[in-house]
């Protein structure tokens, strides 16, 4: 089973074969459950996010369109399961930088010039640091971040993740990195004194 592909492992359980979707459970469990973790901070949450992607994947795996891809289909819907949970559990602020009009001062504010260095991911030795300024942003960026660094996906795959224009995704990208970097330093600074 390791060597199907998605396609060939979803054709096969629309077939009849229910192995096949044992297949897509084993190739996708681990990574989906990093995934929802690193958003919910919460082991048994995280496991019951993955699970509910999973049933939802399973009653909806007749519509998958064959021609995209399965993993951003799969993460797209984990994603959305956990943003609900996350929901749900608080309301909590899904854009804590936005204003009254919902416009994004923050976004406004900080110049777009050249692509940031992923630097605080590379060379940041201390990884509790990185993962408590994480936890700070607002949970849609903190999508993006994770999808690039845990899942290496590319800005095109998280796009569709995330339902946004590339270059939307690129730039909310490098605020991200300038911002984390910034609280990074004066942690790094204060923590020196």
């Amino acid at each position: 089973m390791k060597s199907l592909t998605d396609v060939q492992l979803i054709s096969s359980y629309l077939e009849g074969n229910r192995e096949a979707f044992n297949g897509l459970i084993n190739r996708y469990s681990q990574s989906l459950y990093k995934f929802t973790y690193y958003l919910v901070n919460n082991k048994e949450e995280a496991h019951d996010i993955v699970q509910e992607s999973f049933i939802k994947v399973w009653k909806n795996i007749k519509k998958f369109d064959q021609t995209k891809s399965f993993k951003t289909w799969i993460f797209t819907i984990t994603e959305r399961t956990a943003i609900d949970f996350l929901r749900k559990r608080k309301n909590i602020s899904f854009s804590s930088m936005d204003n009254d009009e919902s416009e994004n001062n923050f976004a406004q504010s900080v110049p777009d010039k050249e692509p940031m260095q992923d630097e605080i991911f590379e060379r940041n030795e201390n990884i509790e640091l990185v993962n408590e300024v994480l936890n700070m942003i607002p949970i849609d960026l903190k999508v993006i971040m994770i999808l690039r660094h845990g899942e290496e996906m590319t800005f095109e795959e998280i796009a569709k993740v995330v339902d946004k224009p590339v270059n939307t995704v690129k730039s909310q990208y490098r605020r991200t990195l300038f911002t984390l970097k910034e609280h990074i330093n004066s942690r790094m600074h204060r923590n020196s004194q």
